[in-house]
């Protein structure tokens, strides 16, 4: 963390009024690496959502209401206030507000998007592009970017081959008169390559551009991560490796000119400025592709589940064993992850695990640190939110425990309200073509009617061996028009949150599948994939209806028939006793 007045001797000296500061870096990857993550460095505030805004006599930062609670405690320290971007008011806004017709805005070009720059345009802000002054905004303190080998997911998981990827790629940019399209966003450009990386912590993916043409493909990225067996499977698809750092050169050089397609949100504006006869594109291609999964990567993912629940059902017995031995947040998070290795396919966390006891529960997006983080008491319940990277897939998922085995009333009646939502998200049948918002209140309703809620979505989709947090499609109170399409993987995870009581959240991993055609037409359905059993200690079951009861039965029967054969017999006694039918 840097004092603010510094990051203003360095405003002064540029002749700026104002400076904006993400943790972007030029792909706008979810989890950057830490050598783009310049807003956690200067703010304090390491939250995966948050923007700095600094002017010369004013510090704010904008986060979402998963993060209030931790912005709250984490910017004290630099004097930085908070600002709610459910207020509705926009940084552009901001700072149309605040600063002279005459005063302007520092940018960084490589972190800012052609649909933020249109923002600012639209407020009347004046913006110069600075890249000098970000890069001495590190004061020389930033960290080296990672130079690990690339490997290659093989067609066994990936279930089609990037010559095929390549080719629908090019007929696509062909139809939109474009004679090559650009790939910037790294887990695009790791799902088109069918290769993986470790740049980014809890992500398998690589910085790097792809650039497709007609008759060939570029991948730029650091030559060091390279092996030879990367380099000949690269060559044997039409695809040459250019250098990194040689991108703005290339293109400067051999495209300025050329008709190229890019998708705006996920384009840089120093990309878009190389670019002179760019054809920007709304549509998401292969955000979409991707996000549809083919039948040997769901395969995959089932595969996978059955080895994630495994760990957590050996996780949460350990916990039960040890619940008052003095364990603590960040054992249970250590836990998991040396629990994950019993797979030969897993590879490392889809995010930091959030271990979150009694009121640290209720900080949605809580990061427990060791020297902070809440010893394990017998009397409280703790929120478990954990996943895992394995070469079949990723997982997400999150159960709420009680270390106590009687649990308040009230600790009950709010953990059932979220499992009922959380059940009618997987009992529905839809229409074909529904979109997530349509979905999102049927997991709030229970809530509502006892006038509680919760601020984050109830769903997100999930990438295959990528990213943990994947679009287009969502559930949650935002009007996102798109479709849940078959083949799709989407969490659902309701949650209530009591600050300074507890948190409450149950998530599972689902995939959307054809359910029936009937004379009104075509429905879908969800298929539940993840394997673990809930707490029964938390279940009031007199708020449950008997169709609740035979949905939660049968789930507990699929998780123990998927999981007996691969625990031992302790462990299977175990797993028998937290799912014995409701009657």
């Amino acid at each position: 963390m840097i004092e603010i007045g510094k990051n203003r001797e360095l405003m002064a000296n540029a002749g700026v009024d104002a400076i904006v500061v993400g943790d972007s870096d030029p792909h706008f990857s979810e989890y950057p690496a830490d050598c783009f993550c310049l807003r956690s460095f200067l703010s304090g505030f390491d939250g995966s959502n948050g923007t700095l805004v600094v002017t010369r006599d004013d510090a704010a930062l904008w986060t979402d209401s998963r993060y209030y609670l931790q912005a709250t405690e984490q910017l004290k320290p630099a004097g930085i206030r908070m600002v709610k971007q459910e207020s509705g008011l926009s940084i552009p806004s901001f700072l149309s507000s605040v600063l002279g017709s005459e005063d302007t805005v520092a940018l960084n070009p490589w972190t800012t998007s052609l649909s933020e720059e249109t923002e600012y345009k639209k407020a009347g802000v004046k913006v110069v592009y600075d890249e000098k002054l970000y890069g001495s905004l590190w004061f020389g303190q930033q960290p080296k970017m990672s130079n690990a080998k690339l490997f290659i997911h093989s067609e066994e998981y990936a279930g089609e081959s990037v010559k095929s990827k390549i080719d629908k790629c090019r007929q696509y940019f062909l139809s939109q008169n474009a004679d090559a399209m650009l790939v910037s966003t790294l887990d695009e450009v790791a799902w088109v390559t069918n290769l993986r990386g470790t740049d980014s912590l809890c992500t398998p993916i690589f910085y790097s551009y792809l650039l497709i043409e007609k008759n060939r493909s570029t991948l730029f990225v650091d030559t060091d991560k390279m092996t030879d067996e990367v380099e000949k499977y690269l060559c044997a698809n039409g695809v040459f490796v250019t250098q990194y750092s040689l991108f703005a050169r290339y293109i400067s050089d051999n495209f300025a000119n050329t008709p190229v397609l890019l998708e705006n949100a996920k384009c840089n504006v120093a990309t878009s400025q190389l670019l002179k006869n760019k054809i920007p594109s709304t549509e998401k291609f292969i955000e979409d592709m991707k996000s549809v999964k083919n039948q040997t990567q769901l395969e995959c993912e089932r595969k996978i589940m059955v080895d994630d629940g495994v760990a957590l059902v050996r996780l949460l017995m350990w916990l039960e064993k040890n619940r008052g031995n003095g364990l603590r947040e960040t054992d249970v998070a250590d836990k998991i992850a040396e629990l994950r290795k019993h797979s030969s396919e897993y590879i490392c966390e889809s995010f930091d695990t959030i271990a979150g006891f009694a009121d640290h529960g209720a900080i949605v997006h809580y990061s427990a640190k060791k020297g902070s983080d809440y010893k394990l008491t017998p009397d409280n319940i703790i929120l478990i939110d954990t996943g895992g990277n394995y070469l079949g897939g990723t997982t997400d998922i999150t159960r709420t425990v009680s270390l106590t085995d009687a649990p308040s009333a009230e600790q009950k009646r709010d953990y059932t309200l979220v499992l009922k939502g959380h059940i009618a998200i997987q009992m529905q049948k839809f229409p074909a073509k529904t979109v997530g918002f349509q979905i999102d209140t049927l997991a709030r309703q229970y809530l509502w009617q006892a006038g509680l809620n919760y601020g984050h979505g109830t769903g997100h989709g999930v990438g295959h061996f990528l990213g943990v947090h994947e679009g287009p499609q969502s559930m949650s109170k935002k009007s996102v028009d798109y479709e849940l399409k078959e083949g799709m993987f989407i969490t659902d995870e309701p949650g209530l949150y009591r600050t300074g009581k507890w948190g409450i959240r149950i998530e599972n991993m689902l995939a959307v599948r054809k359910a029936e055609i009937t004379e009104f037409g075509e429905f879908m359905q969800f298929e539940t994939l993840t394997l673990c059993p809930y707490d029964r200690r938390l279940i009031d079951s007199s708020m449950l209806t008997s169709e609740e009861k035979k949905w939660l039965n049968d789930y507990h029967g699929l998780v123990r028939q998927k999981l007996r054969k691969f625990l031992n017999v302790e462990e299977n006694a175990w797993l028998e006793l937290q799912t014995k039918n409701f009657i």
